[in-house]
């Protein structure tokens, strides 16, 4: 306690010029006996008591003499911080209180203290006396001299004594009838005792009462404990038959639980919890099953009416959200009477085996996919800039299961990188699926997509149908053409990559999944957006981390490597030895490419089957890859000497005017020629070319 809690706050003051007179008037009207004294800072110089106004009467001052003549000076000033017991013993009549910043806070009087102090006594001790009277436990006081100065009610009636009457008589006398004066030694301690007092059986607790070490008395404590005695031997036979049943109850391999006539739950085993999971086999020993509960609550109150209401055992299936499967089994228990007094239901994990199942039918499905797909596992051929901070992009979404969006035209290599981000994964062991969502005809992309329950359409399958997302489970799935899905078919892959959950046709049960979601388009999704052919909201989702692959005509550094690459492949393949000559290598470089990675590959096997001796010549290849190159040619053919200076020169206004004219914009035409905008603006200026930016 601080002393401001107990001080007269915000006192009145007087001002050291002001008269007596205006002192008594204070007194009178304010009902006190001192007050503070203020100079013109508002600081304290002293103050003026009752007592020293009437001693400066008498010594001859008027009401008209100032209080600065007659008052107190030596003050004993304190901050209201101070602890209470730091000046509760100090003999002093008043204190002045300071607060932080030094001013008058309060005064603190002895009168004052003592009135305050004597009115907290008073309200503790009734709240004290109130507490005793309420408590249901006898208690009995006894003081250091062995009298009785207090007993409760509860004491009074357990012992049958008068309450009034016992007051202030030696304690030994009056429990010497009851037997109970043997507890008042203190040699007894303070543990808890039992004791017969004619047809009631007590627990006894002895607590001392000490101050400084010493004890100046103590507490008996009694508490009725008749109707425990009455059961408690009837509880030792019930804690053995509980233990035995428990101990059968929980060895039991399948879940159980034991519900009773009124659908309060007498006992779960760890069992249920384990096939349920943590969330379903939340059940509460001791309550009531809830009818209107969702999931494995709701439905084993519908079982337990079934059973409670027919008399006999009933079994139906049951699948958890987690997509456990389990047999619930109902059987009745009957009283003497015939009735139902207990109801068993056994859960039986039914997930292995299904699990089981459905890994056959998914290794089944995924054989089929790879050998439909008939892709083997092939390197990347990176040397250009482009592609080198594609892959490095690849590398660092690979480590984490992110969405990914790869953009780019038709032939890039869309599904190469796809399957590279999937082998550099944690998911390299799970499957890689892919599906064209524009090749596969829209009626029949959901149920490739999310499979089918048996008998959800006609012509389904009898047995019915996993769908690839479930065949992609622990691996990845990968969407080529993902601007061709129906929108339909949006709204529900939406709903799947937000909460991994698929349903298949004709199922009720979700199916909970693990799969990591490429996806690859040629088109403009935001322009698709825009136009309300794709929805917003999957484009965003999808959008996580988007890797768009540029064309084989902006990365020509790439064009020699990927025809070595598949040259060599179909060689291979075919048993050739076909090699490319430095022209026909030329022409490769300076062709467009609209058909990118896919038009090569094709163009080179096309001249491997096709060719004539082991050398490619410029003639070998398709004619679309000759045309527009006759510039070059004939840019190569030299006929003098020339400054290398002015020959380079002369090749780059070339190159730059064939490129303008095919393009059109300067823009496009940099990316052509694998330079940046502003190298081809500052050459283009520089050669007298006017051309559009």
């Amino acid at each position: 306690m601080q002393v401001k809690q107990v001080m007269l706050d915000n006192p009145e003051t007087l001002y050291y010029w002001q008269t007596l007179s205006e002192a008594v008037d204070l007194y009178r009207r304010q009902e006190v006996n001192c007050a503070p004294v203020l100079d013109a800072d508002g600081e304290v110089v002293g103050i003026i008591t009752v007592f020293r106004l009437l001693e400066a009467l008498q010594e001859g001052a008027t009401m008209s003499t100032p209080i600065e003549e007659v008052m107190e000076r030596k003050l004993v000033c304190i901050d209201e911080e101070t602890g209470f017991e730091q000046v509760a013993n100090l003999p002093i009549d008043r204190l002045i209180v300071l607060n932080k910043e030094r001013r008058l806070s309060g005064v603190l009087t002895r009168i004052g203290l003592i009135n305050k102090v004597h009115r907290a006594l008073e309200k503790t001790e009734r709240e004290l006396a109130a507490v005793l009277e309420a408590v249901p436990n006898g208690i009995i006081a006894v003081d250091r001299e062995g009298k009785i100065c207090h007993i409760n009610p509860a004491a009074a009636r357990l012992l049958d004594l008068p309450a009034g009457a016992v007051l202030k008589r030696p304690a030994e006398t009056v429990l010497a009838a009851s037997g109970l004066n043997r507890f008042l030694n203190q040699t007894v301690g303070d543990r808890f005792h039992k004791a017969r007092v004619g047809p009631k059986t007590l627990a006894i607790r002895r607590s001392p009462i000490t101050r400084d070490g010493r004890e100046q008395g103590m507490v008996l404590v009694l508490q009725d404990i008749s109707e425990l005695e009455a059961v408690s031997s009837e509880l030792k036979a019930v804690k053995s038959l509980n233990r035995q049943l428990k101990s059968v109850i929980e060895a039991c391999y399948d879940g159980m639980v034991i519900v009773d006539g009124q659908g309060l739950v007498l006992g779960v085993n760890e069992a249920y919890g384990r096939i349920m999971g943590p969330e379903e086999g939340a059940l509460v020993v001791g309550e009531k099953l809830r009818g209107e509960a969702d999931r494995a609550e709701g439905q084993l109150y519908q079982l337990w009416k079934l059973v409670h209401s027919g008399g006999k055992a009933v079994t139906v299936m049951y699948q958890t959200p987690a997509g456990r499967e389990a047999i619930l089994t109902g059987s009745p228990v009957f009283n003497e009477e015939g009735g139902v007094s207990q109801v068993v239901i056994t859960v039986r994990d039914m997930t292995e085996l299904r699990h089981l199942k459905e890994e056959a039918q998914r290794a089944a499905a995924e054989i089929r996919a790879l050998r439909a797909q008939n892709l083997a596992a092939s390197g990347l051929v990176c040397e250009s800039p482009n592609m080198q901070k594609v892959l490095e992009q690849a590398l660092r979404v690979a480590a984490v299961d992110s969405t990914v969006l790869i953009t780019g035209e038709s032939g890039v290599g869309k599904e190469v990188l796809a399957r590279f981000i999937h082998q550099h994964s944690h998911r390299s062991k799970g499957p890689f699926i892919e599906i064209n969502c524009g090749a596969i005809p829209e009626n029949l992309l959901e149920s490739e997509l999310f499979g089918y329950e048996k008998g959800a359409f006609t012509g389904a399958n009898r047995e019915g149908k996993l769908g690839l997302l479930e065949v992609a489970n622990n691996g990845t799935i990968f969407l080529d053409e993902i601007g061709d899905l129906p929108l339909g078919l949006q709204v529900k892959l939406l709903r799947f990559l937000q909460e991994q959950v698929i349903y298949r046709l004709g199922g009720r049960q979700a199916v909970k999944l693990n799969v990591r979601v490429i996806a690859a388009t040629n088109k403009d999704l935001a322009a698709m957006v825009k136009e309300k052919t794709f929805r917003e909201d999957l484009y965003y989702r999808l959008n996580v981390v988007p890797i768009r692959i540029p064309p084989l005509r902006e990365r020509r550094e790439d064009i020699l490597p990927l025809a070595k690459y598949f040259l060599e492949r179909f060689n291979q393949k075919y048993g050739t030895t076909k090699q490319l000559s430095f022209k026909a290598c030329r022409v490769l470089e300076a062709y467009t490419w609209p058909g990118n990675v896919r038009e090569l590959q094709n163009v080179m096997e096309r001249v491997v089957i096709m060719g004539e001796g082991d050398a490619i010549l410029p003639e070998h290849l398709p004619i679309d890859c000759r045309e527009g190159n006759d510039g070059i040619e004939k840019g190569l053919q030299i006929k003098e000497i020339l400054p290398l200076q002015q020959a380079r020169e002369m090749l780059e206004r070339e190159l730059i005017n064939l490129a303008v004219q095919e393009h059109g914009t300067l823009r496009r035409a940099a990316r052509a020629l694998g330079i940046s905008h502003s190298t081809l603006l500052r050459k283009a200026q520089a050669y007298g070319l006017l051309v559009q930016k």
